[in-house]
């Protein structure tokens, strides 16, 4: 079997082209009918058609949204022609990345008080949107998740419910519950259903995971999403609904193992769900040469980028963005940014910026990245981003190892930001928005008054506009380490006595590991420890690999603060006198802590 895929297709984004343009919305109603599509435009045009001929006494209540995920296509120009006779549909073309999670856009873009998501080329059985209605006119505020049987093509209930087990790389297996042959049968709850048919309110949507690409790893997850904000799950058995058989053709979509199994890694976590069974179970689809795709899909899964909602890059070209996105490691989820070429470099980047926040904003993510043609280094550690407020944070590429030297920047330097990636928090959304214009002519007034867009984020954090904090490369240039709080030290002729009291232990340190333990002050790098040491020893190097080794000894003996201290904000080094030793070195490796 495939690794690569299990249709035996390639999955890759592909650099967006020109596309349909969105259509304006049609005025709220009290029902969205929603759907994704990927060159499909026949199971569009059946099941809106299937709809209005057969559902037609809520269509004064109904909208239609269709969201195109290959725009570029041969369906698209097609779709978006629909609008120009179908009463009450929108289209909203849609290239930033591939897959079924694209869904969560219905949820997003939909104007209306309940949203029903299908795929498109479903029928529903007639009278399915009546009880729907009446569903939910009975339950105002409703938190829950409401599906229905999914049909034979005998126009019978074939399965009202997914169990919860794995088979042929899916979580989620069809089964059929007795209640529902009873004539009188109300809706009543289930683990899960496959995701033919879902409807909410709109304000009960949860969301889904913004990282999720490619095809699969939604059943499960978001049903659980539901329950763990107070919802249910349920079968309401008068919501029947029938998907189209497979096409011979097969599927033009990309539909690849590796998404699916990143997929299921990052919505499992989510939720706090055990990986152990995704694991064996692909280990028994697939076979022993599994292990490497679970590895990387585990290593693209935690990259630390990932921790961002939104990764956008801003580049000249699918070139360009494909190499900065390899460097990085999340190629998988990037979306791609090309503005107009015929823009001069600053307005570009003004169009990108002004972009890639209002996609940010639109799709309702906490904070977003955007790569400039730059790429943050490898090891970077992204600040925690729930335990303190900002608006944008500051992250270096290798060009970078010293945080004062990030964050002492020339508010009045047009080029203050090369090498820096941003981050923006929604808390700055609505001011950028407002600030970074859309059109060539107040882009070009932009540009008149403030001279590029680094001046204008320089000078905003400056003057206490935005909030900044930064993240720097990992590294000896980078920890900072501190001494334990509860430690006593006594100074001996040839190191140090420090006694600890939980757990009660002491050590003696010899001359080698008393300076550095001396030097863990906290503002003091690693890097800044080994220059004392060649400093107080008289060495011509600075022994960095011995410093770090004894930073970890001692911080693996208890003496210095747990973790790495990275500051994400500036913090002042004041200069210390190195502590002088009389007499040679002593012998390596530097300063072994001796336990009593």
């Amino acid at each position: 079997m495939s690794i690569a895929s299990p249709d035996d297709q390639q999955a890759g984004p592909e650099p967006p082209l020109s596309t349909p343009f969105a259509t304006s919305g049609s005025g709220h109603h009290r029902l969205c009918i929603g759907m994704v599509t990927y060159d499909d435009l026949d199971g569009v045009w059946f099941t809106i058609q299937a709809i209005r001929m057969y559902q037609a006494e809520v269509l004064a209540d109904v909208s239609f949204l269709v969201i195109d995920n290959h725009p570029e296509g041969d369906a698209g120009p097609s779709l978006k022609a629909l609008e120009a006779w179908l009463p009450n549909y929108r289209y909203v073309p849609f290239d930033g990345y591939r897959g079924t999670a694209v869904r969560d856009l219905v949820f997003r873009e939909a104007c209306a008080d309940i949203v029903c998501c299908v795929d498109s080329h479903v029928l529903l059985r007639p009278g399915a949107l009546t009880h729907l209605l009446e569903w939910f006119g009975a339950n105002p505020g409703s938190k829950d998740l409401l599906q229905g049987p999914m049909l034979y093509d005998s126009i019978e209930p074939r399965a009202t419910h997914l169990e919860p087990a794995w088979g042929a790389g899916m979580f989620g297996q069809w089964e059929r519950d007795a209640r529902i042959e009873e004539s009188d049968c109300e809706p009543f709850e289930i683990a899960m259903q496959g995701l033919g048919l879902f409807a909410c309110l709109r304000e009960a949507w949860p969301g889904l995971n913004p990282r999720l690409r490619g095809w699969g790893g939604e059943e499960g997850y978001l049903h659980e999403r539901f329950r763990q904000r107070g919802g249910r799950v349920l079968c309401h058995p008068r919501l029947g609904w029938l998907p189209r058989p497979s096409r011979p053709a097969g599927p033009s979509y990309p539909n690849a193992w590796e998404d699916r199994i990143r997929n299921y890694h990052i919505a499992w976590s989510e939720i706090g769900w055990d990986l152990a069974p995704v694991r064996s179970h692909y280990r028994e689809l697939i076979g022993p040469d599994v292990d490497a795709l679970l590895e990387r899909a585990c290593e693209q899964a935690e990259h630390p980028l990932n921790v961002f909602d939104g990764v956008f890059h801003l580049a000249g070209g699918a070139e360009t963005a494909d190499s900065h996105a390899d460097q990085a490691g999340i190629a998988w989820r990037l979306e791609r940014l090309v503005p107009d070429r015929s823009l001069g470099s600053e307005q570009r980047r003004l169009a990108g910026w002004h972009e890639a926040v209002r996609r940010a904003e639109r799709r309702c993510y906490r904070h977003m990245l955007l790569l400039d043609d730059c790429t943050p280094a490898d090891g970077v550690n992204v600040p925690p981003l729930s335990d303190r407020e900002w608006d944008l944070c500051l992250l270096p590429t290798g060009e970078w190892n010293d945080l004062g030297a990030l964050l002492a920047l020339d508010p009045w330097c047009s080029q203050a930001l090369i090498g820096v990636a941003v981050a923006v928090h929604e808390r700055a959304y609505e001011q950028m928005l407002a600030d970074l214009p859309a059109d060539h002519a107040g882009q070009a007034e932009f540009l008149s008054a403030w001279g590029s867009l680094d001046r204008y984020l320089v000078r905003n954090i400056a003057v206490g506009t935005f909030t900044a904090i930064a993240a720097i490369p990992d590294g000896p240039g980078c920890d900072r380490p501190q001494q334990a709080p509860e430690i006593e030290v006594v100074e001996l002729a040839d190191g140090l006595l420090v006694r600890q009291a939980d757990p009660p232990r002491v050590h003696k340190l010899n001359n080698t590991a008393a300076v550095v333990l001396d030097s863990c002050d906290g503002p003091r790098t690693v890097a800044g420890i080994a220059e004392v040491l060649a400093e107080s020893f008289g060495l011509e190097t600075p022994p960095l690999a011995e410093a770090a080794a004894c930073v970890e000894e001692l911080r693996q003996a208890g003496v210095l603060a747990d973790g790495p201290r990275r500051p994400g904000t500036l913090t002042p080094q004041p200069a210390r006198p190195s502590r002088q030793i009389p007499g040679p070195p002593l012998d390596l490796p530097y300063g072994s802590p001796q336990d009593f």
